[in-house]
């Protein structure tokens, strides 16, 4: 009887001992993915993906939707901030008109922007699926605009070609919504307005067009520490 109380209290003992510590080891589990902990954003590295739409560029006519895509890395610096550094490339058409009086045809010009940027996001370190943010951001823009030219002739007709880029330092500022999946996959969606400035340098055309235009994009998000 003695050697079964024994054993009895030993069982207790260690059932106690695993209760108390068990806590303890989820704890220790779950910290390092779980977004919504004390540190918000504070140390999290996350990566993003996402495809554009551009639905209106600024004193331009487009013939139709434009594109984009690009990629984000972030770092928390803060509960509610965190820095990014991303790389994003758009394309769009736009009409335009010779100007002058000849017998030709112009084509669509097509844009093309391929942008580094830094910028600074806000997000409350809130538990909450469904979360707001808020970003600015500042780099630079190479810009180049590709157009083709048919002039007629009465035994034929001649073709050019002409192409110009260059590069402006440029801001970009927007709002978007992240709805986690789970503790580490989120989906994205927001808009974006890019406006590039100044005097274009790497370039002989100071007559370039600057970026002005709309995003809306969508994509994934994920926590990869």
């Amino acid at each position: 009887m003695a050697h079964t109380a024994g054993s009895a209290g030993s069982a207790f003992v260690i059932s106690a001992l695993l209760c108390v510590s068990s806590p303890a080891m989820s704890s220790e589990v779950e910290s390092p993915t779980d977004e919504s902990r004390p540190s918000g954003l504070l140390g999290h590295t996350i990566i993003r993906a996402f495809g554009a739409i551009i639905p209106a560029v600024q004193d331009q006519s487009l013939m139709h939707a434009g594109w984009g895509t690009g990629l984000t890395v972030s770092y928390g610096v803060a509960r509610a901030a965190q820095v990014s550094l991303g790389l994003a490339y758009h394309q769009f058409q736009v009409t335009e008109f010779t100007g002058v009086d000849c017998d030709c045809s112009v084509s669509p010009r097509r844009n093309e922007i391929r942008q580094t940027t830094m910028s600074v996001e806000l997000q409350p370190p809130t538990r909450r699926w469904i979360r707001p943010r808020f970003g600015v951001g500042f780099g630079v823009y190479e810009l180049t605009e590709t157009q083709v030219v048919y002039t007629f002739y009465s035994t034929g007709y001649n073709r050019q070609r002409y192409v110009s880029s260059g590069t402006q330092l440029g801001i970009n500022w927007g709002v978007g919504l992240s709805a986690r999946v789970n503790q580490r996959l989120a989906v994205e969606f927001g808009g974006r307005y890019h406006h590039s400035f100044g005097q274009a340098f790497l370039t002989e055309d100071q007559y370039l067009t600057a970026a002005r235009l709309l995003s809306v994009e969508t994509g994934l998000s994920y926590v990869i520490h």
